[in-house]
């Protein structure tokens, strides 16, 4: 098998040129930018037409790759989704390009996916895009309309064999907007590497927002995350956090978690209702933001993560708590016993409504973990965490000034 440090010292660069010699090959009618309407996909929303979308996407693929460019309209979609192919993007015109989930969903499935769920996909599927489009139910663009249980926007569970010629399938996944489901994007495969997710702003779904990678499974490593506001996640009130990550080596920048919401009390690492989990390491994070969350801001369940520049603002919000869900239990930075090596640099936590404040702790660090790094500033907030307050301050950097 070709590592991917393998690949990128040149070792399967032979094995990759050959398989890209493909892309030169012709479709059947000469053309490999297609026009979906054009093609006789319906755009009114009448019927179904991922069928056939995934007959063009096919003999895409199957003559080397091209792109279907989607007209404003809006996109039936029914739960055997569109699937996505090798060498194959998907282009919308913005906002107006609707995919449109319909009927019931028995599983949880994705609008657009590679493999399912429960199975990886059969034909290898590398560089594939999806770009510049919504996905949400109902016609109305800018209404709210119900959430269809089981449905994801963009669900990608790669694995193009046991020897890939490029460990990394490279997707891109950019500009697109999600309201209103199950979940907004999982991308959990093993080969689900290399990938950009850029320009997503998400509204309202029943579980997370965005979920990279599986407990106690590889897959979904490697990859960069940026300019994404996510909210309203967690609304069938089950332990979920908007942004869930299981998975290494990833990059976050300007990514934003708010409106999480919680019916439960805070129970140790709960991820109820938090605006990030992390269950992963080497992680690296940047002016990400987690706000009027039910949970914690940011919930740090394994240890070598790095943030820099992110903030924690006022998570435990009243408005987003219910049941036994109470004001104060919920922190900014939440980092847990199985941490070590944490870094928090120029990070902030605070309330900004200070008589009325949801977040207990600014910064609060398990007792036996004193393994980090931490410079940061709290005010506003209604405890201080004496494990943090306590740190050494020759090899960590603490002011927490909770207001009790």
């Amino acid at each position: 098998m070709v590592t991917r440090a393998q690949f990128l010292g040149g070792g399967a660069l032979a094995v990759l040129a050959a398989s890209m010699g493909s892309t030169t090959a012709q479709a059947a009618d000469g053309s490999r930018l297609l026009i979906a309407t054009d093609e006789g996909i319906s755009n009114d929303g009448s019927t179904p037409v991922n069928g056939k979308i995934n007959q063009l996407s096919k003999s895409l693929a199957d003559n080397g790759g091209g792109a279907i460019v989607f007209p404003p309209g809006i996109y039936a979609v029914d739960d055997e989704g569109v699937e996505v192919r090798n060498q194959v993007s998907f282009i919308g015109l913005g906002e107006a390009t609707q995919f449109m989930p319909t009927g019931t969903w028995g599983e949880l499935a994705g609008v657009f996916r590679i493999g399912t769920d429960k199975e990886n996909n059969s034909d290898p599927v590398y560089r594939s895009g999806l770009h510049d489009l919504s996905i949400k139910p109902g016609k109305d663009a800018i209404k709210h309309a119900e959430s269809i249980e089981n449905v994801v926007g963009v669900l990608y569970n790669t694995k193009n064999g046991d020897s890939p010629a490029d460990p990394d399938a490279a997707h891109r996944i950019s500009g697109l907007t999600l309201w209103d489901l199950d979940m907004g994007i999982k991308i959990k495969g093993a080969d689900d590497q290399g990938m950009t997710v850029e320009r997503i702003r998400g509204r309202k779904f029943l579980r997370s927002a965005l979920v990279v990678g599986e407990a106690f499974k590889s897959g979904g490593a490697d990859n960069m995350f940026s300019m994404i506001d996510l909210s309203s996640a967690n609304r069938a009130k089950v332990d979920a956090a908007t942004v869930e990550l299981y998975t290494s080596n990833t990059s976050w920048s300007q990514v934003k978690t708010w409106y999480s919401k919680r019916s439960v009390a805070l129970d140790g690492d709960s991820k109820a209702g938090a605006g990030f989990y992390i269950k992963g390491t080497r992680n690296t994070f940047s002016q990400c933001d987690a706000q009027d969350n039910g949970g914690h801001g940011f919930l740090i369940k394994y240890g070598n993560n790095s943030f820099v520049n992110c903030v924690a603002d006022s998570n435990g919000h009243a408005d987003n708590l219910e049941g036994s869900a109470k004001l104060g239990e919920a922190h900014g930075f939440h980092v847990s016993v199985d941490a070590p090596g944490t870094q928090l640099i120029g990070c902030q936590a605070f309330n900004r409504d200070v008589p009325n404040p949801g977040q207990g702790v600014g910064f609060w660090v398990a007792e036996g973990n004193k393994n980090i790094i931490l410079s940061g500033n709290a005010f506003g907030n209604t405890s201080e965490n004496s494990v943090t307050k306590g740190l050494d301050a020759q090899k960590n950097q603490v002011i927490d000034g909770g207001a009790k």
